[in-house]
Protein backbone atom coordinates (compact mmCIF):
# COMPACT_ATOMS: atom_id res chain seq x y z
CA UNK A 1 0.00 0.00 0.00
CA UNK A 2 1.37 3.67 -0.79
CA UNK A 3 2.17 5.51 2.11
CA UNK A 4 1.52 9.05 1.00
CA UNK A 5 3.83 12.22 2.60
CA UNK A 6 2.81 14.89 1.06
CA UNK A 7 1.72 17.78 2.79
CA UNK A 8 -0.17 21.27 1.97
CA UNK A 9 -0.47 24.85 3.66
CA UNK A 10 -3.53 26.63 2.61
CA UNK A 11 -2.55 29.80 2.34
CA UNK A 12 -5.78 32.06 0.88
CA UNK A 13 -8.19 31.61 -2.20
CA UNK A 14 -6.10 29.54 -4.45
CA UNK A 15 -2.64 30.41 -2.76
CA UNK A 16 -0.68 26.87 -1.24
CA UNK A 17 2.61 25.40 -0.51
CA UNK A 18 2.96 21.68 -1.81
CA UNK A 19 5.64 20.09 0.14
CA UNK A 20 6.23 16.43 -2.02
CA UNK A 21 9.81 15.13 -2.33
CA UNK A 22 11.20 17.08 0.23
CA UNK A 23 10.71 20.40 -1.52
CA UNK A 24 8.38 23.18 -1.02
CA UNK A 25 6.67 24.33 -4.29
CA UNK A 26 4.31 27.74 -3.96
CA UNK A 27 0.75 27.33 -5.80
CA UNK A 28 -0.46 30.18 -7.52
CA UNK A 29 0.85 33.27 -5.28
CA UNK A 30 -1.83 36.49 -4.47
CA UNK A 31 0.20 37.91 -1.85
CA UNK A 32 -1.98 41.62 -1.63
CA UNK A 33 -3.34 42.84 1.80
CA UNK A 34 -6.65 43.06 1.67
CA UNK A 35 -7.97 45.41 -0.70
CA UNK A 36 -5.25 46.10 -2.75
CA UNK A 37 -6.68 44.65 -5.85
CA UNK A 38 -9.52 45.73 -7.98
CA UNK A 39 -12.87 44.09 -8.65
CA UNK A 40 -13.46 41.27 -10.30
CA UNK A 41 -14.67 42.40 -13.97
CA UNK A 42 -17.64 41.49 -15.50
CA UNK A 43 -19.64 40.37 -12.08
CA UNK A 44 -21.84 42.86 -9.93
CA UNK A 45 -19.74 42.60 -6.90
CA UNK A 46 -17.90 46.10 -7.30
CA UNK A 47 -15.61 45.47 -3.96
CA UNK A 48 -12.24 45.20 -3.78
CA UNK A 49 -10.24 42.44 -2.87
CA UNK A 50 -9.00 40.37 -1.49
CA UNK A 51 -11.49 39.90 1.23
CA UNK A 52 -9.12 38.30 3.64
CA UNK A 53 -5.68 38.95 4.87
CA UNK A 54 -2.66 36.75 4.55
CA UNK A 55 -2.51 34.59 7.18
CA UNK A 56 1.76 34.17 7.26
CA UNK A 57 4.11 37.68 7.19
CA UNK A 58 5.31 38.40 3.63
CA UNK A 59 8.49 36.63 4.35
CA UNK A 60 7.31 33.39 4.50
CA UNK A 61 7.43 32.82 0.79
CA UNK A 62 11.19 34.22 0.76
CA UNK A 63 12.06 30.00 1.34
CA UNK A 64 10.18 28.07 -1.27
CA UNK A 65 11.77 25.77 -3.99
CA UNK A 66 10.04 26.61 -7.13
CA UNK A 67 6.45 28.27 -7.69
CA UNK A 68 4.08 26.77 -10.17
CA UNK A 69 1.21 29.22 -11.81
CA UNK A 70 -2.06 27.70 -13.63
CA UNK A 71 -2.96 30.65 -15.14
CA UNK A 72 -2.43 34.50 -14.96
CA UNK A 73 -5.48 35.93 -13.65
CA UNK A 74 -4.46 38.36 -11.03
CA UNK A 75 -6.21 36.51 -8.29
CA UNK A 76 -3.23 33.97 -9.09
CA UNK A 77 0.01 36.07 -9.37
CA UNK A 78 -0.99 39.76 -8.20
CA UNK A 79 1.69 42.70 -8.78
CA UNK A 80 2.64 41.66 -5.23
CA UNK A 81 3.89 38.46 -5.45
CA UNK A 82 5.81 40.19 -8.81
CA UNK A 83 7.09 42.16 -6.35
CA UNK A 84 8.63 39.85 -3.80
CA UNK A 85 9.32 36.54 -4.80
CA UNK A 86 13.29 35.23 -5.36
CA UNK A 87 13.28 36.31 -9.31
CA UNK A 88 15.73 32.81 -9.27
CA UNK A 89 13.25 30.73 -7.86
CA UNK A 90 12.22 28.03 -10.81
CA UNK A 91 8.52 29.01 -11.50
CA UNK A 92 6.70 26.14 -13.90
CA UNK A 93 3.74 27.16 -16.02
CA UNK A 94 1.44 26.53 -18.91
CA UNK A 95 3.43 27.58 -22.26
CA UNK A 96 0.77 30.45 -22.93
CA UNK A 97 2.05 31.99 -19.55
CA UNK A 98 5.59 31.99 -19.78
CA UNK A 99 6.47 35.05 -21.79
CA UNK A 100 4.79 37.59 -18.87
CA UNK A 101 6.63 35.40 -16.68
CA UNK A 102 9.72 36.43 -18.41
CA UNK A 103 8.89 39.85 -18.81
CA UNK A 104 8.02 40.15 -15.10
CA UNK A 105 11.66 39.53 -14.15
CA UNK A 106 11.97 35.39 -13.52
CA UNK A 107 14.79 33.70 -14.64
CA UNK A 108 13.88 30.61 -14.73
CA UNK A 109 11.33 29.93 -16.39
CA UNK A 110 10.13 26.79 -17.67
CA UNK A 111 6.84 26.01 -19.98
CA UNK A 112 5.17 22.83 -19.74
CA UNK A 113 3.84 21.65 -22.58
CA UNK A 114 3.08 18.01 -21.55
CA UNK A 115 5.19 16.69 -18.75
CA UNK A 116 8.69 17.77 -17.15
CA UNK A 117 10.77 15.97 -14.57
CA UNK A 118 12.47 18.21 -11.41
CA UNK A 119 14.03 17.15 -8.77
CA UNK A 120 12.01 13.61 -8.95
CA UNK A 121 8.68 15.02 -9.19
CA UNK A 122 6.80 14.06 -12.61
CA UNK A 123 4.63 17.50 -13.22
CA UNK A 124 1.92 16.76 -15.91
CA UNK A 125 -0.01 19.19 -17.25
CA UNK A 126 -3.55 18.81 -17.63
CA UNK A 127 -5.60 21.59 -20.71
CA UNK A 128 -8.32 23.23 -18.42
CA UNK A 129 -11.47 24.91 -19.55
CA UNK A 130 -12.59 28.08 -16.99
CA UNK A 131 -16.21 28.47 -18.50
CA UNK A 132 -18.47 27.28 -21.10
CA UNK A 133 -19.80 29.24 -23.79
CA UNK A 134 -18.81 32.97 -24.74
CA UNK A 135 -16.77 33.52 -21.28
CA UNK A 136 -13.90 30.51 -22.37
CA UNK A 137 -12.18 32.82 -25.02
CA UNK A 138 -12.65 35.59 -22.88
CA UNK A 139 -11.06 34.34 -19.72
CA UNK A 140 -7.95 32.14 -21.64
CA UNK A 141 -6.38 29.55 -21.26
CA UNK A 142 -5.90 27.64 -17.76
CA UNK A 143 -4.09 24.72 -16.74
CA UNK A 144 -4.60 21.69 -14.40
CA UNK A 145 -1.43 20.00 -13.02
CA UNK A 146 -0.52 16.51 -11.69
CA UNK A 147 2.40 16.40 -9.43
CA UNK A 148 3.84 13.17 -8.67
CA UNK A 149 6.31 10.88 -7.24
CA UNK A 150 6.61 6.91 -6.66
CA UNK A 151 7.33 7.43 -2.99
CA UNK A 152 4.58 10.25 -2.26
CA UNK A 153 2.10 9.36 -4.77
CA UNK A 154 0.13 11.69 -6.69
CA UNK A 155 -1.57 15.63 -5.96
CA UNK A 156 -3.73 17.02 -8.51
CA UNK A 157 -4.17 20.67 -8.77
CA UNK A 158 -7.27 21.43 -10.89
CA UNK A 159 -7.33 25.09 -10.29
CA UNK A 160 -10.07 27.59 -12.23
CA UNK A 161 -11.76 24.50 -14.03
CA UNK A 162 -15.13 23.88 -14.56
CA UNK A 163 -16.83 20.26 -14.54
CA UNK A 164 -16.25 18.83 -18.01
CA UNK A 165 -15.62 15.60 -19.77
CA UNK A 166 -11.72 16.14 -19.98
CA UNK A 167 -11.75 16.84 -16.05
CA UNK A 168 -14.04 13.63 -15.58
CA UNK A 169 -11.40 11.22 -18.12
CA UNK A 170 -8.54 12.49 -16.25
CA UNK A 171 -9.86 11.79 -12.84
CA UNK A 172 -10.94 8.55 -14.38
CA UNK A 173 -7.17 7.72 -15.81
CA UNK A 174 -5.34 9.02 -13.15
CA UNK A 175 -7.06 8.00 -9.78
CA UNK A 176 -4.91 10.60 -7.79
CA UNK A 177 -4.56 10.20 -4.28
CA UNK A 178 -5.26 13.95 -3.69
CA UNK A 179 -7.49 16.33 -5.56
CA UNK A 180 -7.30 19.91 -4.94
CA UNK A 181 -10.95 21.49 -6.26
CA UNK A 182 -11.69 25.15 -6.57
CA UNK A 183 -15.14 25.11 -5.50
CA UNK A 184 -15.80 28.28 -4.99
CA UNK A 185 -19.00 28.29 -7.85
CA UNK A 186 -17.30 31.98 -8.96
CA UNK A 187 -19.72 33.75 -11.07
CA UNK A 188 -19.76 36.08 -13.38
CA UNK A 189 -22.22 38.13 -15.20
CA UNK A 190 -25.38 36.22 -16.43
CA UNK A 191 -25.18 33.77 -13.44
CA UNK A 192 -21.81 32.38 -15.81
CA UNK A 193 -20.20 29.85 -13.22
CA UNK A 194 -16.70 29.71 -14.22
CA UNK A 195 -15.32 27.09 -11.16
CA UNK A 196 -16.59 23.97 -9.82
CA UNK A 197 -19.15 23.70 -7.18
CA UNK A 198 -20.24 21.63 -4.19
CA UNK A 199 -22.08 19.38 -6.70
CA UNK A 200 -18.87 18.75 -8.90
CA UNK A 201 -17.48 17.15 -5.41
CA UNK A 202 -19.98 14.27 -5.75
CA UNK A 203 -19.09 14.01 -9.01
CA UNK A 204 -15.95 13.25 -8.84
CA UNK A 205 -16.42 10.70 -6.34
CA UNK A 206 -18.10 8.75 -8.47
CA UNK A 207 -15.29 8.79 -10.68
CA UNK A 208 -12.47 8.49 -8.32
CA UNK A 209 -13.77 6.94 -4.98
CA UNK A 210 -10.37 6.97 -3.78
CA UNK A 211 -9.03 10.70 -3.97
CA UNK A 212 -9.03 12.49 -1.03
CA UNK A 213 -10.55 15.66 -2.06
CA UNK A 214 -9.53 19.28 -0.68
CA UNK A 215 -11.70 21.84 -1.27
CA UNK A 216 -10.48 25.52 -1.62
CA UNK A 217 -11.09 29.06 -3.28
CA UNK A 218 -13.53 30.36 -1.04
CA UNK A 219 -14.71 33.42 1.10
CA UNK A 220 -11.34 35.26 -0.23
CA UNK A 221 -12.48 36.92 -3.72
CA UNK A 222 -15.79 38.61 -4.29
CA UNK A 223 -17.43 36.81 -7.07
CA UNK A 224 -16.85 33.28 -5.33
CA UNK A 225 -20.44 32.67 -4.31
CA UNK A 226 -20.12 29.49 -2.38
CA UNK A 227 -18.34 29.98 1.36
CA UNK A 228 -17.23 27.47 3.57
CA UNK A 229 -19.46 27.22 5.44
CA UNK A 230 -22.12 26.31 2.83
CA UNK A 231 -20.11 24.09 1.68
CA UNK A 232 -20.07 22.51 5.19
CA UNK A 233 -23.61 22.20 5.34
CA UNK A 234 -24.27 21.17 1.97
CA UNK A 235 -21.96 17.95 2.33
CA UNK A 236 -23.37 17.22 6.29
CA UNK A 237 -26.66 17.37 4.59
CA UNK A 238 -26.05 14.47 2.52
CA UNK A 239 -24.01 12.23 5.53
CA UNK A 240 -20.56 13.44 3.49
CA UNK A 241 -18.90 15.31 5.69
CA UNK A 242 -15.74 13.50 5.01
CA UNK A 243 -16.11 13.76 1.50
CA UNK A 244 -13.87 16.88 1.39
CA UNK A 245 -11.32 18.79 3.64
CA UNK A 246 -12.20 22.43 3.80
CA UNK A 247 -9.12 24.32 5.18
CA UNK A 248 -8.73 27.40 6.91
CA UNK A 249 -6.65 30.05 5.86
CA UNK A 250 -3.01 29.25 6.54
CA UNK A 251 -4.17 25.64 8.04
CA UNK A 252 -1.79 22.78 7.29
CA UNK A 253 -2.62 19.22 6.27
CA UNK A 254 -0.38 16.53 6.36
CA UNK A 255 -0.85 13.18 4.46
Amino acid sequence: MLLITISIQHIRHATLVITINGKKILIDPMLSDVGELPPVPFTRTFRRNPLTPLPVPLPFFEDMDAILLTHRHFDHMDKKAISVLNKRTPVFCQPEDQAFLRAAGFLNVQAIQNSFEWCGIQLKRIKGQHAQGIFTKLLGPVSGFILSTAADGSIYLVSDCVYAPAIEETFRENQPDIAILHTARAQLLFGTIITMTAEDILRIREVSPATRIVAVHMDAISHCTLKRQQLRTFLKERSLENAAIIPEDGEVIAF
